[in-house]
């Protein structure tokens, strides 16, 4: 009989705790980051009164006899499971979604917790409302070696949130360009045949078993007044050979070419140029052909004719590609006096928006047939549109002094884009930066860069250096250089200090390929600077928290700067992890040693601002629990009872 009187004994004990950790569950049903409990039972040792046999030859097997000794709690296991999202809209709560633990410094010690009811102290440190133990994080860095990044720091830290400082100003060190330049543009101007340099094209012919790269450049001389079309060849140690063609005539607004002149090729190569096609031929000493390029698909000049009493004159204009990097520009016209080639020219100015400003007076050779002259022959902006220059005629040539004109052509601008972007010095002072864009031929385009005042006027003070260079594009569309150009801007001529900034259009400063830079697809001009790192000074006046645990600062300069980012601990056993109070836990040896990182990494959650992780309590299980804990605690109670009696009865039995 006592046997079983102890027994009930211990299923009352054990469901009374039970009862107790199921009622401490209730009463914590809405404590922020609370983790339930679970009371696991087992059962105690055994009285054996008869020992199992084993069957034998005349006899089964008999199992052994045992009368259990009772009940006891085994484990009371802390439930780790995701509790619900409660919004609170207050800025510093934070909630993980996921695994890990906010770190919190405790004096000298580490404690961890699930709940995130921060808020900032009087000295702005991030601690939590409860206990007002600090908060843990990484404090974020500007890289030194890539300034537009920020980095996290090697050991974690009280996370403070300064509000009210002071963010000094930056100067502009790196301008990023994106998106697309259409390659269905024309040239921007006239610019006659083409320099190809060999590092950026990409011909290529083999002869005898040696590769040469092709460099084509024009060339204006001035011993002779010609200008020759010089094809180099190079094996890469050095050149191999050349061809010159100088500028014998002109048809069908192109020029034709004569014989090469001074060709230096390698043994047993001819050329020959076909100037009604435009086929330059390299053939071997059979006759067999080697290589071949259409020259006239690579000239670009404005063509037109003069007519005077009966007698015709062609011309063709170029402006010198070399010297189209700001304004003025010299624009050349080619023609044809008698048998000679011969040349005038003019200067033409550009306003900051690229169209034309201004043309002086033709100067140089004039055709003797039909005559021309200063007076009766002239280039002038339309008056309808910046963009085109008028070429104009004298309606009765022979006149002294004409007062009636005819336009006869018009060069009209093509390709030509711009984009302006706010920049800063070390002061804080803005600057509006204008880029533009001017195609010269496939795949090449001229970048140019100048400071503008409030009325768009170049302010010729700040000239950048270098202030213009090209920029190219491989056969699909892609940028092959430069990717980035660092410019000098001389900011001390204002009393400031001199910057370099850095002009990106890789997409490097996005942190994206050069897909996501400056492109030449068939498709309309985009391209736009899209970000700066400088700006003015600022004051932090508000916050935001990130998935990834960063707590950005908002600066009244329109400046987001990550301040901090949170710390998680993640642990290999967190059922092993002491409960301490205030909804903390402490590391044990059974829980593992912390693995301390920032959200999102190594398996660390999310973390959610304006939110708090609630209780994982589910009061319905609470209270079914309660209810199998109560039938227990009665039915034991009852054994009690009953083996009091049975007691009884045995006593009575002596009377």
């Amino acid at each position: 009989m006592l046997r079983s009187l102890m027994t009930a004994v211990t299923g009352v004990r054990s469901h009374q705790t039970m009862l107790d950790v199921t009622g401490n569950n209730i009463a914590n049903v809405n404590t922020t980051g609370f983790k339930k409990d679970f009371t696991v039972f087992q059962d105690l040792l055994y009285q054996t009164s008869q020992g199992a046999s084993g069957p034998k030859n005349v006899r089964g097997g008999i199992n052994a006899a045992q009368v259990g000794l009772g009940v006891k709690v085994g484990a009371i296991e802390t439930i780790h499971s995701q509790g619900p999202a409660q919004n609170t809209s207050n800025k510093s709560d934070m909630m993980i979604s996921g695994e890990g633990y906010f770190v919190l410094r405790n004096g000298t010690s580490r404690i961890y917790s699930r709940a995130g009811n921060f808020v900032l102290d009087g000295k702005n440190n991030l601690v939590h409302s409860g206990t007002g133990y600090n908060v843990q994080g990484y404090k974020m860095t500007r890289d030194p070696l890539n300034p537009q990044n920020f980095v996290q720091g090697g050991d974690i830290a009280d996370i403070d949130i300064p509000m009210g400082r002071k963010m000094e100003a930056r100067a502009t060190t790196v301008v990023g360009y994106r998106c697309n330049l259409d390659s269905r543009a024309s040239p921007y101007l006239p610019i006659g045949y083409a320099d190809i340099p060999y590092t950026e094209n990409s011909a290529k012919i083999k002869i005898g078993g040696t590769e040469y790269a092709v460099k084509f450049e024009t060339n204006l001389t001035s011993a002779d007044g010609k200008e020759y079309l010089t094809i180099t060849l190079d094996s890469g140690s050095g050149t191999a050979g050349t061809m010159k063609f100088d500028m014998t005539g002109i048809k069908n607004g192109k020029p034709v070419f004569g014989a090469p002149v001074g060709a230096n090729l390698p043994a047993g190569v001819a050329a020959a140029y076909d100037n009604d096609t435009g086929i330059l031929k390299l053939t071997d000493s059979g006759g067999a052909s080697l290589w071949e390029i259409n020259l006239q698909k690579n000239m670009n000049y404005s063509s037109f004719t003069v007519n005077g009493g009966g007698n015709n004159c062609d011309f063709i204009a170029e402006f010198d590609e070399k010297h189209l990097n700001g304004s003025p520009a010299t624009l050349t016209l080619w023609f044809l006096d008698g048998t000679a080639v011969k040349r005038a020219s003019a200067t033409v100015s550009f306003k900051a928006d690229g169209t034309f400003d201004s043309v002086s007076d033709v100067t140089g050779a004039f055709p003797s047939s039909p005559s021309l002259n200063k007076d009766n022959f002239k280039i002038a902006v339309s008056k309808n549109n910046p963009s085109i220059l008028e070429v104009q005629a004298a309606k009765d040539l022979a006149m002294a002094n004409p007062t009636a004109f005819d336009t006869i052509s018009q060069i009209t601008q093509g390709g030509f884009h711009q984009t302006k972007l706010t920049v800063y010095d070390c002061q804080g002072f803005p600057y509006t930066l204008e880029a533009q864009f001017k195609k010269l031929t496939a795949n090449r385009w001229r970048w140019e860069a100048f400071f503008v005042d409030e009325k768009g006027e170049t302010m010729g003070q700040l000239t950048p250096t270098p202030s213009s260079g090209e920029i190219f594009f491989d056969d699909s569309c892609k940028i092959v250089k430069p990717l980035t150009v660092d410019i000098n801007v001389p900011y001390s001529l204002l009393g400031r200090k001199n910057e370099t900034i850095t002009l990106d259009f890789s997409g490097k400063s996005f942190g994206l390929d050069t897909l996501e830079g400056v492109t030449q697809y068939a498709s309309d001009t985009t391209t736009k600077g899209r970000y700066q790192d400088g700006y003015t000074m600022g004051v932090l006046y508000d916050y935001n928290v990130g998935k990834d645990g960063t707590i950005t600062g908002i600066y009244t300069n329109d400046q987001n700067q990550p301040l901090w980012r949170v710390a998680l601990a993640q642990f290999a056993n967190p059922q092993g992890l002491d409960k301490v109070g205030d909804t903390m836990f402490r590391e044990t040896v059974n829980s593992g040693m912390a693995n301390i990182n920032a959200a999102m990494v190594d398996g660390g959650g999310t973390i959610s601002g304006g939110y708090l992780e609630m209780s994982n309590v589910d009061l319905t299980e609470e209270f079914t629990r309660l209810i199998v804990a109560q039938r227990g605690f009665q039915a034991n109670t009852r054994v009690v009872t009953t083996s009091d009696q049975i007691l009884e009865e045995v006593v009575n039995l002596k009377r």
